[in-house]
């Protein structure tokens, strides 16, 4: 069996590489990337890894990528609905030319019912893939621990914790979690035409900061506001107006619910215990001061 990790120099996809390293043998894997010349892609050449150009802007590649592949991780790109629709669209068209037979796709969590900004392109898009006949498994990722690193370095160098969240709870996970859990179904059978909810604990912005709080050994001032008001702290902190309302919805969006995880499959997939948040951030933070 052969696996194809598209987006393998994401922050994602190459941990999923990595994960599939020490589960099967490097000549299973192959790592689709959009610059072959990256360092990244020149590393994996050096592993002795097979790498191939998968451009989501040319069909082409996909096709000729997906050749003599089994399993393919298609990762969700970026961009207007129409776009990201149709680069997931071609990937599809791609895999059946290629007779794939597996896509694993990653997805948001509660994708099928839930009104966060982010799940009606993945719903869309999970709709695309099970429409399309090939055997597939969704993967309903929550939210990245990773994703509050930039706040987190702010809060280290004497920033309060500013959030418009409220009690809105969010299941935060760690990316290698994920990478790990990934790279599970990927090498084993038993997962087609499965969906499964990937999160972490359920927490409050303020457990999360409380916990940041007691690994690195200082009280973080935590100060709650509204939307407005939250907005406006970004722009004065020279965050670029392009992505303020996204950052917004964020919050918004975890505030009224669009985070949190009703169950989790996590543990299942990993057939261990998740890495808690202060373990995990613990990691990070010795990472980061390194």
């Amino acid at each position: 069996m052969r696996i194809l990790v598209t987006g393998a120099n994401g922050n994602l996809g190459s941990k999923i590489v990595d994960s599939l390293l020490l589960k099967t043998s490097k000549e299973k894997i192959i790592v689709g990337v959009r610059d072959i010349q990256s360092e990244k892609s020149l590393n994996y050449k050096e592993q002795g890894l097979e790498v191939r150009v998968t451009d989501f802007e040319d069909q082409e590649t996909l096709t000729s990528a997906f050749q003599d592949v089994d399993r393919v991780f298609i990762i969700s790109t970026f961009g207007d609905f129409e776009t990201i629709m149709r680069q997931h669209s071609d990937a599809i068209e791609a895999a059946k030319k290629a007779g794939v037979k597996q896509i694993v796709y990653p997805s948001v969590v509660r994708a099928d019912g839930n009104d966060f900004y982010l799940a009606a392109m993945h719903r869309a898009r999970e709709i695309a893939l099970i429409e399309s006949g090939i055997p597939y498994v969704i993967l309903r990722n929550n939210w990245y621990v990773e994703n509050e690193l930039g706040t987190i370095q702010g809060c280290m160098s004497g920033a309060p914790w500013v959030t418009s969240v409220g009690d809105g709870k969010i299941g935060w996970v760690y990316r290698p979690d994920l990478a790990e859990a990934t790279a599970n179904v990927l090498i084993a059978d038993g997962h087609e035409n499965h969906i499964y909810e990937l999160s972490g604990e359920n927490l409050t912005q303020k457990q999360f900061v409380d916990t940041l709080s007691e690994v690195i050994g200082k009280d973080i001032p935590f100060i709650e506001v509204d939307d407005a008001s939250y907005q406006e702290m970004l722009k004065n902190s020279g965050v670029p107006e392009a992505y303020l309302p996204m950052l917004v919805m964020n919050q918004k969006g975890a505030r009224e619910g669009g985070l949190e995880a009703m169950h989790t499959d996590l543990e299942f997939l990993l057939n261990h215990k998740p890495t808690s948040l202060k373990q995990a951030l613990t990691i990070l933070l010795t990472n980061t001061t390194k």
